[in-house]
């Protein structure tokens, strides 16, 4: 596994800027702000993106969680900067960070970083912008696939690669000290003109074009080459070429590369030879959603409901909370009916507090069963919540809102949640806390259910059954940290998406994504700590989810709707984004939650590629990552199909070993194996999801033709298909 380094870890590397002026009274106010040494000088070529962040220190030099910082360009060589966010909130530990992308000109750009709470308090980042790749022809004007062609510009060098109609390319070589660089055209392009751009980092050269045109050749792939083609450009390339003494493999996988949840369309995939009938798998079941992601739905549900209501601004800061002391009382309205919308939904809850911190307060219901935890015990679990998890989740996500101004989120147990999950349902699938955006909601102030603060309620231990679960202490103990680091994503994102800008919540399909990629960043913190049992108590969940999902993923939607969420299309949604973090950086799980954009635009905006690029990627590496060097060599493998963080034929291996009744195979994807050209199957792709199938051709075999179509034959078209294919031998 891959260690990380943290943004809370650069504060060693902190500078100690704009000090001058009054200090305010309250300690806790925000006083100094600081940039972090290491997003400063800066050096990329011109049109890059580059990270800069501060850190706010309250009065006493604490980190100041929620102080607002702008952000505004100074200076630049020629116009075309740009900003992501124009203010920023602090998170948990003080920091806030924006996104630069630098204009065309070269030289020097500085960026302003103003603390709102006192605009005399300001650093200034100062970043380079060095040359980057310029394009200005193709030569010739006009190609098939495998043809060289040279492009002409300014400082191209044997390091900068290039998109051909979006196809990487690395040059064959480069010339005339930059000017000139030769590559050879990708096969399976749509015919008619296609772009061709340089790349440099996050730099991308303005477009030159050419003429593609269709051509009778073979698709010739070396071994650990891959493609992600069209039907359309299939229709003009779908003849594989002849086997060579020692045989070839493909795997071929197609797939919906659509930003839609729930799309889907029916396909065929046939060889070019008679096959036997291929058998048609019969559609999932969509109306089983176990009940407590019925539950979450309504959840999520809600959100939207309360985002598309008419914004009411808060006119002034509202009054600070009073102070809270242990044993200190406080009365909720609890959601108690899994509708969560009229009145008599709600109960009302008088609950003691038992732990007060930094961050987190933990309110226990008067009415919890005798048996549960022990007054003496709320100090660990409530350090747990408040030194490690709070810190965890706000530097990842950012900062979670604080309607009520006391700085804490409160984590009530209550017995209402456990009699949210019917007995029926105690064995599959039960409640253990979640988050009502009501609670946060600037115009639910006044309003009856709302409990205008921030608030995670939770199951009590409950070992009689006497409401509805036998929950044991032990159970609440392991089940509910793991639940609140889930839920906080959710409260941070809709407090960043709505609250914070205006917009909408994040698409459900990456919101739940998101939180389940929260617990596996808690895991790592936890290994990080060398507590492997927290570790793999957070890890857990997601691993058995992505095994589910990887036994018939072809069933399963990656970007699901809002009608489904099943457990399998979150071990999706969290396998997409664990493959992206390994490729793209820990930073781009900040970048998607603090934005107004949502579902797909999010994510190819946090990583700075399309969405279909990464999701044909994303496939293809599910079964070629970590293959024995008997099927494909590691060295073969592409970097972009790989995990890093995990090794799940490992992985899942041992979870074969240990339970082969409930995890049957020692690793859960097992694509489907044809001879060459014998194979024709129907069946349908779901957004994100798709089929694999493995290809064999026989030593000396000739070459097979693939047609990828609607199943009556006409052109495919919905859920924007792709087949991708790479040569495994």
């Amino acid at each position: 596994m891959r260690s990380r380094r943290r943004a809370g870890r650069a504060s060693a590397l902190l500078l100690v800027l704009g000090l001058t002026g009054c200090l305010s009274d309250d300690l806790t106010a925000p006083a100094s702000i600081e940039k972090d040494a290491a997003t400063d000088q800066q050096s990329k070529p011109a049109g890059s993106r580059m990270p800069l962040r501060v850190i706010v220190r309250t009065v006493d030099g604490s980190p100041a969680a929620r102080a607002v910082v702008r952000w505004s360009i100074l200076t630049e060589p020629a116009p075309g900067g740009s900003l992501s966010d124009e203010e920023t909130v602090t998170d948990g530990t003080g920091f806030a960070q924006v996104q630069l992308r630098t204009g065309p000109g070269l030289g020097s750009s500085t960026v302003r970083a103003t603390l709102v709470a006192a605009p005399e308090r300001a650093v200034v980042f100062t970043v380079e912008s060095t040359r980057s790749p310029i394009l200005t022809q193709v030569t010739p004007a006009m190609f098939q696939a495998g043809d060289n062609v040279v492009l002409s510009g300014e400082n191209l060098d044997i390091a900068t690669s290039f998109e051909v109609a979006g196809v990487t390319v690395a040059p064959i070589a480069v010339a005339g000290s930059g000017l000139e660089a030769t590559l050879s055209v990708p096969p399976c392009l749509v015919p008619g003109v296609v772009e061709f751009h340089a790349l440099a980092g996050s730099a991308v050269s303005d477009p030159v074009t050419g003429q593609y045109t269709a051509s009778a050749g073979t698709v010739a792939l070396a071994v650990g080459e891959y493609l992600s083609l069209s039907p359309e450009a299939l229709a003009g390339c779908a003849t594989f070429a002849a086997a060579g003494p020692s045989g070839a493999e493909y795997l071929i996988a197609p797939q919906s590369t659509t930003e839609v949840p729930g799309d889907s369309a029916p396909y065929r995939l046939r060889g070019s030879a008679a096959s036997p009938p291929g058998h048609r798998r019969p559609s999932p079941d969509r109306g089983r959603v176990p009940y407590a992601l019925q539950f979450d739905r309504r959840l999520r549900e809600v959100e939207r409901e309360i985002a598309g209501l008419p914004r009411v601004e808060v006119v002034g800061p509202a009054a600070a909370a009073a102070a809270v002391s242990v044993g200190d009382q406080r009365t909720f309205q609890v959601c108690a009916d899994l509708n969560c919308r009229a009145v008599q939904d709600f109960a009302t809850v008088l609950a003691d507090a038992k732990y007060v911190g930094d961050h987190a307060i933990i309110y226990q219901d008067v009415d919890a069963p005798a048996a549960g935890i022990p007054d003496a015990d709320f100090a660990e679990i409530g350090q747990l919540f408040d030194q490690e998890l709070y810190d965890v989740a706000t530097r990842a996500f950012g900062a979670e809102s604080d309607v009520d101004k006391d700085g804490r989120v409160a984590i009530l147990l209550t017995p209402v949640v456990n009699s949210l999950t019917p007995t029926s349902s105690c064995e599959t699938s039960f409640i253990a806390g979640f988050f009502f955006a009501l609670d946060i909601n600037p115009g639910s102030i006044g309003d009856s259910r709302s409990n205008q603060a921030e608030v995670f309620y939770a199951i009590v231990p409950d070992p009689q059954g006497e409401f509805t679960c036998d929950f044991s202490v032990d159970q609440v103990r392991t089940r509910v940290p793991v639940t609140f680091i889930h839920e906080f994503q959710h409260m941070i994102s809709f407090h960043q998406h709505v609250m914070l800008r205006n917009g909408f919540p994040e698409e459900v399909w990456l919101n739940e994504a998101l939180s389940h990629l929260s617990e596996e960043i808690g895991a790592f913190h936890f290994l990080a700590l060398t507590d492997t049992a927290r570790f793999s108590t957070f890890a857990v969940g997601n691993l058995i989810n992505a095994y589910d999902y990887l036994l018939e993923p072809g069933d399963v939607f990656t970007l699901f709707s809002a009608g489904t969420g099943t457990l399998e299309e979150r071990g999706a949604g969290w396998l997409f984004l664990r493959w992206a973090v390994d490729q793209f950086g820990d930073d781009i799980v900040r970048r998607m939650s603090e934005t107004s954009l949502a579902g797909g635009p999010n994510v190819a905006t946090a990583i700075g590629e399309d969405l279909p690029r990464l999701l044909s990627q994303w496939w293809l590496a599910n079964w070629v990552s970590d293959l024995p060097d008997s099927v494909l060599a590691d060295a073969d493998t592409p970097a972009r199909l790989k995990y890093d963080t995990w090794r799940f034929r490992t992985t899942f291996g041992g979870f074969n070993m240990q339970s082969p009744g409930r995890f049957p195979r020692p690793f859960p994807l097992v694509p489907e194996v044809f001879t060459a050209p014998l194979f024709d199957r129907e069946r349908v792709i779901r957004a994100g999801s798709g089929d694999y199938f493995r290809v064999v051709q026989l030593a000396n075999d000739p070459g097979f033709v693939v047609s990828f179509t609607q199943p009556s034959g006409a052109t495919l078209s919905d859920a924007a298909p792709r087949l991708n294919v790479i040569r495994i031998r």
